[in-house]
């Protein structure tokens, strides 16, 4: 595809890229295609009607059409047959019959992607509603905006204002763009079918049946929080690297979010732009942190709760977005006590103000796993069945654990020495920037990029597509 794409001239480069686009994901399902065409050309007409409008209420209009038909879509695929369980749930409660309710559930195709692209699109509509950015005229241009297909269906979750204007622009490739490139898309690889898709397979049994033992669940839910990190960090690191080779910066999308020392700082540094959408589209127009502490709580908890909404139609995912809410919220609230215990760590010199860092950093590994429980359950039975053995099993369970020499660690132990690995590779690059040097040095270059390409061949497996393709 490189080939041909770099012999094209500018503006058959981009139908190109439209074309290729497209092709990419109709390998879904080609009907899937014509959903992404209708929000397009809803999207592009809405946008040039709210530029050309002189009223308020008619640009107010068409942001509502464009609103209606991107999360109608959305809502329908997404959540059409939740809604009715919910109601036929009730129902049951109740005791009164729910044949009339499931008599309208339909066996719905949920478009992979439509989470990230029905955002994308929208923030086009909002910032041009909003008199951020001037409607695009191209339709080529604004329909490849919507499908590029690097990052179409995991993100990041693009803006126009980042990515449309760079569709403007002479084509050029540097050395740096192909370097930089070439040691993402490997490195992506390395994190997916090395590590991820490794552990992935030594905890899928233990999540698909209920779990009677603690020290079990603890570790598998470690193992699947070190692997959703490197799988969806990995799709990530190849839609830039993508990117960079095709002539365009696309947005970063972690920044080091593996060992943090709070829930906050975590989410600042996780999903980014999907982060970024939350807080520009949702947070900020419910008013921020300028209404008191109290408003402001309340609104960390809404986007929370949408945020757990947003991936996926399930009970366990509205509970995992309050309880990230809830642990925020709580954060905020133990600030004065935190602040002290961490100046009292910087004071005390920089052996203490490290040990109380990576103390913090693994309360805050442990916590996001315990909450992820309810991410990776595929059923209520599942996750209570996770909670019951973490929290409720007599306490002597641990104690035989010990005393028995820990013999779970012969079945976890590969997967904790990845875990090991992955926690090693990232404070490297905290500590040491090793990404920028080793892009900086060519033969540290081709040795690492060797060395990954070599890994994937040898030792990488056929696993489950990225988790976040669900989404």
């Amino acid at each position: 595809m490189l080939a041909v794409y770099y012999r094209l001239g500018k503006e058959a480069k981009l139908w190109f890229l439209l074309v290729m686009s497209y092709v990419f994901y109709g390998f879904w399902n080609p009907w899937l295609c014509s959903l992404i065409f209708l929000s397009t050309v809803v999207d592009y007409i809405c946008a040039l009607r709210i530029d050309a409008a002189t009223t308020r209420r008619e640009r107010n209009s068409w942001l509502g059409v464009s609103l209606g038909m991107n999360l109608g879509a959305l809502g329908f695929f997404k959540y059409y047959n939740f809604f009715l369980n919910s109601i036929e749930g009730s129902l049951q409660l109740l005791g009164a019959p729910t044949d009339a309710v499931s008599a309208w559930h339909l066996d719905l195709i949920l478009p992979v992607g439509i989470s990230f692209y029905t955002f994308q699109t929208l923030s086009y509509t909002i910032e041009v509603w909003r008199g951020n950015f001037k409607a695009d005229r191209n339709f080529r241009d604004f329909a490849l905006f919507v499908s590029f297909f690097p990052q179409l269906v995991a993100g990041p979750v693009e803006r126009a204002t980042h990515l449309l204007p760079q569709y403007k622009l002479d084509f050029k490739v540097t050395r740096a763009q192909v370097y930089e490139g070439v040691y993402l898309i490997l490195l992506g690889y390395v994190k997916k079918v090395c590590i991820g898709d490794r552990l992935g397979r030594w905890i899928e049994p233990h999540f698909a049946t209920p779990i009677d033992n603690g020290p079990d669940a603890l570790l598998s839910i470690l193992l699947f929080t070190t692997q959703i990190y490197v799988d969806f960090s990995a799709y990530s690191d190849i839609a830039i690297g993508l990117g960079r080779l095709l002539g365009y910066d696309i947005r970063p999308n972690f920044n080091l979010p593996f060992v943090v020392p709070s829930i906050p700082e975590r989410w600042r540094r996780w999903h980014i732009s999907m982060g970024h959408w939350f807080r520009d589209y949702i947070y900020f127009p419910l008013g921020g942190n300028r209404h008191g502490k109290a408003r402001t709580l309340l609104h960390i908890m809404i986007v929370m709760f949408l945020s757990g909404l947003w991936h996926g139609a399930s009970y366990n995912f509205v509970i995992w977005g309050l309880l990230n809410g809830s642990t925020m919220v709580g954060h905020r609230l133990l600030l004065p006590v935190l602040r002290p215990m961490s100046n009292a760590a910087v004071a005390a010199g920089k052996v203490a103000e490290t040990a109380y860092f990576y103390l913090c950093c693994w309360n805050t590994m442990v916590m996001i796993s315990l909450i992820n429980i309810f991410f990776r359950s595929d059923t209520w039975e599942v996750a209570k069945s996770y909670v019951h053995s973490l929290f409720l099993l007599h306490p002597r369970q641990w104690v035989d654990w010990l005393a028995a020499g820990a013999p779970l660690l012969d079945h976890y132990g590969d997967g904790l020495g990845f875990m090991l690995l992955v926690f090693l590779a990232h404070e490297s690059q905290r500590w040491f920037q090793t990404k920028e040097r080793i892009l900086g040095n060519r033969v540290a270059w081709a040795l690492a990029c060797t060395v990954m390409f070599l890994y994937v061949c040898l030792y990488g497996i056929k696993g489950p597509e990225f988790i976040y393709f669900q989404f």
